[in-house]
Order: structure tokens, then C-alpha cells, then sequence
């Protein structure tokens, strides 16, 4: 009886994977034939970005889309010349809207009340959201509208261009293979996560649901647990944008120190996603069980051989099934494929697994760029 509770983990494991297989073959783009020009929204927070506001901003003031546009720039308590940097670049583009998250009277906290601000100061019912230290193409804005047909939810592709770094090769075929998870359990219909790196949705929706009150103290949430928010209370249609014009690009970690920080943030979400999508708190679980127990019996199989066998057998297994994974996704969307970089990610994945399934129980002593989480 133990070793079917043992192995239960990694079945639902295995099983979960060849769920976003299946999910990938139904993922396309949809070019939807909507002449209407919605008008638009785009909220960037912004805490000590000095060095990234004028990519972001050129890159937004450059967009090619024919509705109306307004670029909120949420100065979420800098310390740096933030606030200097968007004044000048307002004087020179009348769309771009300067705010400050002090306003802001209500009880959230960190990244989820500098939003608040900027959706609440939004004109618009189409809101589009990124970060200060994204990369996005002309033509970002037009392909992620392009998908409200009777959508009310878009998930944006985000993906990370690695450098020499071991550390950068890890994040890229880490974040692509979330990124790949996330638009197959979508093209599925059962939507698991999303980024808030690239991702819209109406502010009627965000009104409808009380915004972050929800999770107004976490550290997180305004992304994925946001997404399971809305799912849990309407009755919402949500899709991923296939469309490659829609992709952008994220912040590339070099050192390993920041990576882990990042992941530990992010972490914070997985720990209470019980309470909002269960099956996607089994998939975490599973995933982490399943890590644990090829690293342990890697681990004894030193000391007993008969224990090597079990080891290379789930090693093969996983391997066989990722690489499928994440074979397929990049071909879906139309992303090189990089072996080596693949197989640095896959010998590295196992004890990271295991370590951020640690860590994550500390995540809410972390602090999102200075500040530290009320929980």
C-alpha cells in the first residue's frame, strides 16, 4: 500500500504533462476579423526603474495600432529619478498619464496597489499590462486586442533571451516550459496560469470581482492567482494570444542569487493555491513529489543498488515526456530549439524542484523590491 501512495504523486505527475501535450495540438492562432478600434489602456508600475523606463517607453509611444491609446505610468514610491524620467517623456507624448500609487487609499499593499491606481485612473474598458524591464514590438498592442472576440481574459507569451550564463540558459527553457503549460491548459479550456508581464483584461472584470481584495496582503497575485479569481467568481472566457506580434520579451537574470529571489516570490502563489484551483495545487504538489523522490533515490541508490534501476527508469521517463513537452510547444509557437540548453535545464530542474518546494515556505518573508510583505 505505501509504494502505491508513493507512486500516486508521480502518476498524477506523468499524467499532468501529458495533459498540456494534448493541449498543445489544440492550440492555435484564431485571426479574428474585429475592424472596430478598441480604445486601450496600458498600466506599467514602476518602483526605481530609472535605467528601463526609456525602452519601455519609447517601445510603448512606438506602437502601431490605430485605436486610442493612453500608456498609465504607476511611480509606485521610487527613490530614484523614476518620477523625472516619465515627466519628461509626458511632456513629449500627451499619452503617456504620470501617476503616483500614494493616492491610493485602500488596504492593499506593494505591486497590487500601485495597479489599483493605474486601473482605477484607466479611461479605458480594455486594460494591457507589462513590466519596466519588458522588451515590447510595435505591433504588442494590435496583437493582444486582436484576440477579444468573446474573450474576457488574454494571456500574453513572454520569453527570456539567454546569454553565456548557465543561469540565463536555465531561465529561458524554465520560463518557456511554464509559458508552454500555460497556453496548452488554455487551448484546453482549464486556464492554470498567467504572467503579469503580458496579460489584459476588461476593467469591468476587475471591478466585477473587487480587484486584489481577495489577496490583498500577499506578495504576489495579480497574475495568476488574479486569473483563478476571476475563473472562480464569472463566468469569464479566457484565451492565450497565439499571435507572435503579441509576444515580448522579459528580463534576463544573470546571476543566480536574483533567479532564486525571483522564483521565491513567485512560489508564494503555488503555497495557497488550494484555495482557488485545487487540480492546479495537485499539479504543483505532484510536480515536487516527483522531484523529491528521483533525487532521494538517486541519492540511495549509492549506498543500494537495486535502487539504480528505479532511479534511471524515472529519469528516462521524464525526460522522454518533457523533451516531448517541450519539443512540441516551441514548434507550436515557432521557437528555436536549443538541446544543449535543454538538457542543462533538465539535469538542473531536479534539485531546484526539490529546493524553491522548500523555500517556498519562506517566500512570505520576501520583499518585492525593497518592501516586505505584510503576512
Amino acid at each position: 500500500m505505501f509504494i502505491y501512495l508513493l507512486l500516486l504523486p508521480i502518476v498524477i505527475y506523468f499524467c499532468s504533462i501529458i495533459f498540456f501535450l494534448l493541449g498543445i495540438k489544440k492550440a492555435n492562432y484564431i485571426q479574428y476579423n474585429d475592424k472596430s478600434k478598441k480604445a486601450v489602456s496600458v498600466i506599467v508600475c514602476v518602483r526605481n526603474g530609472e535605467l528601463s523606463l526609456p525602452n519601455i517607453l519609447n517601445d510603448l509611444t512606438n506602437q502601431k495600432y490605430n485605436g486610442e491609446l493612453e500608456f498609465i505610468i504607476v511611480d509606485d514610491e521610487s527613490i530614484d529619478r523614476s518620477s523625472q524620467v516619465i515627466l519628461e517623456y509626458a511632456k513629449k507624448d500627451s499619452r503617456i498619464k504620470y501617476i503616483n500609487s500614494k493616492i491610493d487609499k485602500s488596504n492593499l499593499t506593494l505591486k497590487k496597489k500601485a495597479l489599483n491606481v493605474g486601473i482605477n485612473f484607466a479611461n479605458h474598458e480594455f486594460l494591457l499590462f507589462t513590466d519596466v524591464d519588458c522588451r515590447v514590438p510595435e505591433n504588442w498592442v494590435k496583437g493582444m486586442i486582436d484576440n477579444y472576440n468573446i474573450n474576457d481574459y488574454i494571456i500574453g507569451y513572454s520569453e527570456v533571451i539567454p546569454n553565456k550564463t548557465i543561469v540565463s540558459k536555465f531561465q529561458s527553457i524554465d520560463f518557456r516550459m511554464l509559458m508552454i503549460s500555460a497556453f496548452s491548459s488554455a487551448a484546453s479550456g482549464y486556464p492554470l496560469a498567467s504572467s503579469g508581464q503580458n496579460q489584459s483584461y476588461k476593467k469591468s472584470l476587475f471591478l466585477s470581482v473587487s480587484g486584489f481584495n481577495e489577496i490583498q496582503n500577499l506578495l504576489q497575485g495579480d497574475d495568476t492567482l488574479f486569473l483563478q479569481i476571476c475563473k472562480k467568481r464569472k463566468d469569464i472566457k479566457v484565451a492565450f494570444s497565439m499571435n507572435e506580434k503579441s509576444f515580448i520579451k522579459a528580463k534576463t537574470i544573470n546571476n543566480w542569487v536574483d533567479f532564486i529571489r525571483q522564483r521565491m516570490r513567485w512560489s508564494g502563489d503555488a503555497n495557497i493555491m488550494w484555495k482557488y484551483n485545487k487540480y492546479f495545487y495537485l499539479v504543483v504538489i505532484s510536480t515536487f513529489l516527483t522531484n523529491l523522490f528521483i533525487m532521494a533515490s538517486i541519492i540511495i541508490s549509492f549506498f543500494d543498488n537495486s535502487f539504480l534501476c528505479i532511479s534511471i527508469l524515472m529519469i528516462f521517463i521524464k525526460y522522454l515526456l518533457e523533451f516531448l513537452l517541450y519539443f512540441l510547444g516551441s514548434k507550436k509557437i515557432k521557437r528555436p530549439i536549443k538541446c544543449f540548453s535543454f538538457i542543462i535545464w533538465f539535469v538542473i530542474q531536479i534539485p531546484y524542484i526539490v529546493l524553491m518546494g522548500f523555500l517556498s515556505f519562506s517566500a512570505h518573508k520576501m520583499n518585492w523590491k525593497g518592501r516586505p510583505s505584510l503576512l
